[in-house]
């Protein structure tokens, strides 16, 4: 389906593409912005795609719409998530393995594995706004124009706090860390 159909999500069936075409991202997203542990993610994931089942009557647009859609239900969990988490406190539990690129040789893979648990403290420290930036472009790999857009942001504005952000994990990289 082009981004440019609409996109019905009326029926079961119709639902249940979009969900097997998306979860897998929102699943991603949710992961990286949430930082686990797995279980509440997972269960995250579900309660998205629950709401988002109760009000499919009122989606109308593209495919990419409806991932944009389901993304923001998704943002709105894990910042309710944060909230109840205020109480008992935030602390980051991500497999690494569920954020690597697939089949990696063995030492790329233990390599990848170093980083990106090394990526997952560093992002935790940053507000949930710039840590998002940054998960929608290098862990779903979505272009600046439609961050801009899925986040209300001009494109320019979106690019410069994705450089910000990058330049302050980069000051932030402990010294002596694996980089490639």
């Amino acid at each position: 389906m082009r981004s440019t159909d609409n996109l019905q999500l009326n029926n079961p069936q119709a639902f249940g593409q979009f969900y097997e075409a998306a979860h897998l991202a929102v699943f991603r997203y949710i992961y990286a912005l949430h930082g686990g542990p797995r279980q509440e993610v997972e269960d995250l994931t579900a309660e998205t795609f629950i709401k988002a089942w109760k009000a499919r009557r009122r989606f109308k647009g593209s495919q990419k719409a409806a991932l944009s859609w389901v993304m923001l239900i998704a943002r709105r969990l894990v910042i309710d998530s944060f909230r109840r988490q205020k109480v008992r406190g935030y602390q980051i539990d991500i497999e690494a393995n569920e954020l690597l690129s697939l089949d990696p040789l063995p030492e790329e893979h233990t390599a990848q594995q170093e980083q990106i648990t090394i990526l997952m403290n560093l992002l935790s420290t940053l507000p949930v706004e710039k840590r998002e930036l940054l998960i929608l472009r290098y862990v779903l790999g979505w272009r600046v124009k439609d961050i801009g857009t899925h986040l209300g942001l001009q494109e320019n504005t979106a690019s410069v706090q994705i450089k910000r952000t990058l330049q302050k994990l980069r000051q932030d990289w402990p010294v002596g860390a694996h980089e490639d």
